[in-house]
């Protein structure tokens, strides 16, 4: 952040009231352009409007409060400048806990907060349509595979993504369409007290049942093994049977399958968002978990025989610009011998 957008909104913070003298205190930026600095009063939040949705942050705020769904809630806000103050949340999100605590646990815990999502009232959110998805898969084809390793796909290959996609689009839109966050993931998810709140929501819109869920057991920041997220799916789909979300006729194998495949179309996305953030932002710390989100797309694809060759798309160019996968790999901690089976 510039010394003149500090100074700025250290200006507008203390003119809210003759009370505001504490001093900001850098405390995380974010994948966006955002900062956030701690006040006594609460966070400020540094949102320049040219590129964040500060009109939608503020509207979804109360969305999700009128809910019952704890999230930050809006205090001031100047929507010409940028700036807004919510209150303070703390600091402890579920990827800390997960450093000391049973992952799998805190998961089972936060499935009841997405059973609640589902069966909130999404009002006029923006629907996560056709169009939507065809956008969100092609980051994953433009960022990852054309701008990062430089290919240009063949015939067979674009049919095959073109293939793949439908498999995705098709799998998302037959879904109970609900309130959907659309980024929740362990870094998203603040527990403060016993009570599970969440943060960036600004992109919420109305979607399939599965995309949240399947956010948070593809996490691209962590591990899970199949049998861990089985007992997740399982708890999942019995939360969302008992609020009449999903019918009881609704099977597990049935019921994973559409977990899975709307995870790929989000890994898929996620791979070309990691190498955007690189190759357009500079973001040098995303490319390790490029690994992890590979390894997952490959196994979901594993697992049924029409998205072979999406899979196999990815081994035959994983090396075709060797400088940026050697960058991937210096930069990655990921290794799959690790993982719990």
């Amino acid at each position: 952040m510039s010394n003149e957008r500090l100074e700025a909104l250290t200006l507008w913070y203390r003119g809210l009231s003759e009370k505001h003298v504490s001093t900001p205190v850098m405390i995380s930026g974010d994948a966006s352009f955002r900062k956030f600095y701690r006040v006594d009063e609460g966070i400020l939040m540094d949102a320049p409007p040219a590129t964040e949705k500060n009109h939608e942050f503020v509207d979804l705020s109360g969305m999700y409060l009128s809910n019952g769904i704890r999230v930050p809630k809006v205090i001031a806000v100047d929507y010409e400048q940028g700036f807004i103050l919510v209150d303070d949340l703390g600091d402890e999100t579920m990827s800390k806990r997960m450093s000391s605590a049973d992952g799998t646990a805190l998961c089972l815990d936060a499935v009841s907060l997405l059973g609640r999502l589902a069966a909130a009232d999404a009002g006029d959110l923006p629907p996560f349509d056709r169009e939507f998805m065809l956008r969100e898969i092609t980051i994953g084809t433009e960022w990852y595979f054309q701008k990062a390793l430089g290919v240009t796909f063949s015939k067979r290959d674009q049919k095959t993504l073109e293939s793949s996609s439908r498999i995705m689009i098709a799998n998302n839109l037959k879904q109970p369409q609900v309130f959907m966050h659309r980024d929740f993931h362990c870094r998203n998810i603040m527990i403060t007290g016993d009570e599970f709140a969440l943060v960036d929501f600004q992109d919420s819109v109305h979607g399939p049942l599965c995309y949240d869920f399947a956010s948070m057991v593809f996490d691209c920041y962590r591990d899970f093994s199949e049998k861990e997220r089985n007992s997740m799916t399982k708890a999942f789909l019995n939360e969302v049977k008992k609020r009449k979300v999903v019918s009881e006729n609704v099977d597990f194998v049935q019921f994973r399958k559409m977990v899975y495949l709307t995870a790929l179309q989000r890994l898929y996305k996620c791979v070309g968002i990691f190498s955007r953030l690189y190759l357009r932002d500079g973001k040098k710390g995303y490319l390790q978990y490029i690994p992890r989100v590979i390894y997952n797309i490959k196994m979901i694809c594993s697992m049924y025989p029409s998205l072979s060759g999406l899979s196999d798309l990815f081994t035959k160019y994983e090396r075709h610009n060797v400088d940026f996968s050697s960058m991937v790999d210096e930069c990655s901690t990921f290794n799959p011998a690790n993982l719990k089976r």
